[in-house]
């Protein structure tokens, strides 16, 4: 029977306590903590199975590529695709950089990529740096005065010359989501662009089937659905995949290497040269499958009405602004208190046990667009609850009784010397 809540108690690390109180962990968009269940799976396996995959004929190494290559099917059915489509990464950045390399050769000076002003660095630096190597022109689709897409603006910079159309599921500032389905059916009617999809906080928040957003390219993190750091997957649509060439070459990529040639495998294993994170792939697959033990459409709603209340309860902080406008929010939001900066707000909160992020969320341009620098952001997960808000709502007016007083003075910076830190 599926569960519409995760446990707290899954969590090990929510039962510790910060500076003397009960941890309150409203970091979930960065990472989210890992269930007690794949710390355990992750021990067994590297504890009893832990050997170097596929070209081994001894037990455990057999062992570890059943193990590799069940991950590989568990990931591709957890986002609608199949497994022959899926490349394993070490992340969201990790895909997207690896998509930009193997689409390089569609661009030339008269080609154009299209991406939005609500990306995150990983989905801006990439498109850039590869719009200047190649000589092709870059375009950006505004957002409205709201936050979200100007979808009227994205259709109109999308041409028969556009190869590469990017966009994120779903923004990790505002929470505000993009539909997918509508932009890439924008992208494809107007040309015959490849669209990838930055889906680093729409898999963990949203419905996610590959088959109906429309896209190409789908890129995402297992850190963010409690696996480890270093594990994450772009998966292909399976057409475009045969014609892609591998951004990296090395062992496991090939049938055969003679002092002339060399026999690509015709497997999805050509995209992953040298030894894979076997041990994360065991990892998300295990956080996969506690995910599907849920009934996600209710964590879902859950993490919805949590928002709302965050969202409501800041209209009784004063000073307090959230980022962007939207009727339905999802997994976070951001604000601004014009006391202090989000650097200050960020650290007399870890003081009360709150945990939350500051700074710009390496989306500058975004917050650019919204007007401004940076922004506190508090984001949520299934084990959250209204007892964790209303202890953030709680903590923000006792550290605004401290500001206000000149208990802080100053701002502080961190170590780059910016008054907030990047997410």
């Amino acid at each position: 029977m599926s569960r519409d809540a995760f446990a707290r108690g899954d969590f090990p690390l929510l039962a510790r306590t910060v500076n003397g109180r009960p941890l309150v962990y409203l970091d979930n968009a960065a990472t989210l903590p890992m269930p007690r269940l794949v710390l355990d799976e992750l021990c067994a396996f590297r504890s009893n199975s832990y050997a170097n995959i596929h070209r081994g004929v001894h037990t455990l190494s057999e062992e570890s590529s059943q193990r590799y290559d069940e991950a590989r099917r568990i990931a591709a059915e957890f986002i609608g695709g199949s497994e022959p489509e899926l490349v394993f990464t070490s992340g969201t950045t990790d895909s997207l950089n690896k998509a930009a390399a193997m689409l390089a050769p569609r661009l030339d000076e008269r080609s154009n990529v299209v991406i939005t002003a609500m990306e995150h660095h990983s989905n801006i630096l990439v498109w850039r740096s590869l719009a200047r190597r190649t000589g092709c022109d870059l375009r950006v689709a505004p957002v409205d005065g709201a936050g979200a897409l100007d979808t009227g603006a994205f259709r109109a910079i999308v041409n028969e010359d556009t190869k590469i159309v990017a966009f994120t599921q779903l923004s990790n500032v505002t929470g505000i989501a993009n539909d997918c389905a509508l932009l890439s059916g924008i992208a494809h009617e107007r040309s015959d662009a490849v669209v990838v999809v930055d889906g680093a906080q729409g898999v963990v928040h949203l419905p996610t089937d590959v088959s109906t957003l429309g896209c190409d390219m789908y890129a995402f993190s297992g850190h963010k659905l409690g696996a480890p750091t270093g594990i994450g997957g772009l998966w292909v649509r399976g057409p475009l995949l045969e014609t892609l060439e591998p951004a990296s070459f090395g062992g496991g990529t090939v049938w055969e290497v003679t002092s002339d040639r060399a026999v690509l495998s015709d497997g999805v294993e050509r995209f992953e040269a040298g030894t894979p994170p076997i041990d994360g792939a065991v990892g998300l697959a295990s956080a996969m499958r506690y995910w599907r033990a849920h009934d996600l459409d209710a964590c879902r709603l859950h993490e919805r009405r949590l928002i709302d209340r965050l969202e409501a309860g800041l209209a009784n902080i004063e000073g307090a602004q959230v980022l962007g406008r939207a009727t339905e929010r999802t997994g976070c939001l951001s604000f601004s208190v014009d006391v202090a900066s989000p650097f200050d707000w960020a650290k007399l909160l870890d003081g009360l046990g709150v945990a939350v992020r500051s700074g710009h969320h390496c989306a500058q341009p975004y917050l650019e667009a919204l007007g401004c620098a940076g922004a506190v952001r508090a984001s949520v997960a299934p084990f959250t609850s209204k007892d964790d808000i209303d202890r953030l709502l709680e903590a923000l007016a006792k550290a605004s009784l401290v500001l206000k007083g000149g208990g802080v003075r100053g701002r502080a910076r961190n170590r780059r010397g910016h008054p907030g830190r990047p997410a």
